[in-house]
């Protein structure tokens, strides 16, 4: 309840009234608060001179609750007092002119009709002061009166349960808890029709995924044997290239051992050509020093032979002077004797040394050519040289 202010001279007190739309209290619980409240008022003899009864302009609809709420209102005022009902739409700033009067048309013309028909006034509130003022002046003339819910209360003592606004929001509950009831059975049955087809429906996944896998093992298996079949081809077609691998190898290899077999044996002719170069090399060698050895042998006893003649010459030329000396007493005719017999034989020993010479040349000449033939090479013989 506010504190009193002065509106035209006259003093005014309004009460505010929680709503039945309470989210923290039912309206079993709104309505006793306010019938309790009232009851109080109207055992001080504390009369009203109006009621206000605000709705907001911007919802859509008038939704159950709303309908529910004004019907108790009703209840609550009693049919004799909407003279003194001031309806008012409020929240006019926040929505379009031409759509809060299309809803207003319809409130008044359905939803409020009843209580307009008996009285009741409809008027807007911008929000501002004047409007609020405005507002209460079309209450101040009105006369005091009370409320149906003040009488029943206190003048016929009964129950807020047997009021009419207490039948009213009984029934309207009852109608509610009703309509729970049928919204329930509707989801359940709804949700109970929804289990039926989800059951429906999973039968029939089933028996389609029963196919599907009958008709994909049945594929498998196809494609499994037609696998083993094309594997089992191709493991044939591997032997087959593997045994022509292996025969291909083996002709390569006999190929190249055929091709080996010529160059073993020109390897082993070129060896043995090799020993035999080989050997007669070291042959020749061996037979150039006994050609050798026989050729010094040859030369020594030439050397000796020659010695020997040479000392057979010095003798004979001793042997003249020998025999000269005793006759130095001879003759002039003996002495060109024996001087011409003399010059006969140097004549005849330089026949025999000229002899010797040649003969020894030519062994030379033929020692010398035979080593040269025996060994392929040029040699030169040695000649001594005639003394």
């Amino acid at each position: 309840m506010s504190k009193p202010f002065l509106v035209d001279g006259k003093i005014v007190t309004i009460i505010d009234t929680p709503g039945f739309d309470d989210t923290r209290r039912g309206d079993a619980e709104v309505l006793s608060s306010i019938a309790a409240y009232l009851s109080k008022f109207y055992e001080q003899d504390i009369k009203l001179t109006g009621v206000i009864y605000l709705y907001r302009i911007t919802d859509v609809r008038m939704v159950g609750t709303a309908q529910r709420t004004f019907r108790v209102f009703r209840k609550l005022c009693g049919e004799s007092t909407f003279g003194h009902v001031l309806i008012v739409t409020n929240m006019w700033e926040k929505e379009r002119l031409e759509i809060g009067e299309a809803r207003e048309r319809e409130l008044s013309a359905k939803y409020f009709k009843p209580a307009l028909d008996g009285g009741a006034r409809m008027i807007r509130h911008d929000g501002t002061r004047e409007s609020a003022l405005n507002i209460l002046r079309r209450l101040l003339d009105n006369n005091t009166t009370s409320l149906s819910i003040q009488r029943e209360i206190v003048d016929e003592h009964k129950q807020l349960v047997h009021t009419a606004a207490g039948e009213e929001l009984t029934s309207a509950l009852r109608e509610q808890a009703q309509g729970y009831d049928d919204e329930l059975r509707g989801l359940l049955q709804e949700e109970l029709e929804q289990k039926r087809e989800e059951l429906t429906r999973i039968k029939r996944d089933v028996e389609c995924m029963t196919e599907r896998f009958v008709s994909e093992k049945t594929r498998l298996e196809t494609s499994i044997a037609d696998m083993e079949a094309a594997n089992r081809q191709h493991v044939g077609r591997l032997q087959d290239m593997q045994n022509l691998v292996s025969q291909a190898l083996l002709q390569l290899m006999k190929s190249q051992n055929e091709a080996a077999r010529p160059k073993e044996v020109e390897e082993r002719q070129a060896r043995i050509l090799a020993e035999e170069r080989l050997a007669n090399v070291l042959a020749s060698a061996k037979h150039r020093e006994e050609l050798q050895v026989v050729q010094s042998e040859m030369n020594k006893r030439l050397y000796a032979l020659q010695d020997e003649i040479f000392k057979i010459k010095l003798g004979g030329k001793a042997d003249e002077r020998r025999q000269a000396d005793p006759e130095a007493t001879e003759t002039h005719t003996s002495r060109q004797a024996k001087d011409r017999e003399t010059d006969q034989k140097e004549k005849e020993g330089t026949k025999d040394e000229e002899r010797i010479a040649r003969l020894v040349y030519f062994v030379n000449l033929i020692v010398g050519f035979v080593i040269t033939k025996w060994t392929k090479g040029p040699t030169s013989p040695t000649v001594p040289k005639a003394c």
